[in-house]
């Protein structure tokens, strides 16, 4: 059995696959108690009017979408376990107040129907709006460092996407992007904001990628 340090109590190896093909994670609990009374799960109808509060309780992951055959904690992970769990009413802040400004381009973007709109995707003028409508599901701490502190992805469920989700790049308290729930854990956006010089060689996968992944994040009336 894998003991995982105290710094970041409670992680333990999961495997998928077998053989050749296993895939071995870290992966284990996380309270957070600044995300208590955010939506929970959301229920088999994808429409939560009387939403149910969280608890603030998440699953927490090291690497990301990076594959290891022998994951360890690194001094980056518990660095940035430890800014997380100190500062998490901060980030927490940063996360809402970058999706207020980002939230009338989303609406845009899946132009649901008004009356769709009111059940999944209402007009949010503060913060404290979004409890109702996005719930913490589980928190990323990628393999990309800076200032030896790793990049963290904050994953969510949220009323308006229940497939895709809802996901935020962080460094510390700044925001990196914003967007499925993929991106809280993909390497290339961290190693992006990382290393600028980077974007360049990158940007033609990325585009791709892009063009192959957000028309299927469109609602389904939108393919015909």
């Amino acid at each position: 059995m894998f003991t995982p340090p105290d710094s970041i109590p409670g992680l333990e190896v999961f495997t998928v696959g077998s053989g050749k093909y296993a895939i071995k994670n870290l992966e284990g609990p996380i309270t957070l108690p600044c995300w208590s009374g955010f939506q929970s799960r959301l229920d088999a109808s994808g429409i939560t009017g009387d939403s149910y509060s969280a608890d603030g309780q998440a699953r927490i992951t090291l690497g990301g979408d990076m594959i290891s055959g022998h994951p360890a904690i690194q001094p980056i992970h518990i660095n940035a376990y430890q800014y997380l769990l100190n500062h998490q009413h901060e980030v927490q802040e940063r996360i809402l107040m970058a999706l207020l400004t980002e939230y009338k381009r989303l609406q845009d973007m899946y132009c649901y129907s008004e009356k769709l709109a009111a059940a999944l995707m209402p007009n949010v003028n503060e913060i404290q709006q979004f409890k109702k409508l996005i719930g913490l599901s589980a928190v990323h701490l990628l393999n990309v460092s800076k200032d030896d502190i790793a990049y963290v992805g904050y994953e969510f469920s949220c009323t308006w996407d229940r497939e895709f989700g809802l996901g935020v790049m962080t460094h510390k308290d700044r925001i990196i992007e914003i967007g499925d729930a993929s991106t809280a854990f993909l390497t290339w956006i961290a190693d992006r904001d990382r290393d600028p010089e980077t974007a360049n060689s990158d940007s033609i996968f990325i585009a791709l990628e892009e063009e192959l992944l957000l028309p299927s994040k469109r609602p389904w009336w939108k393919f015909w």
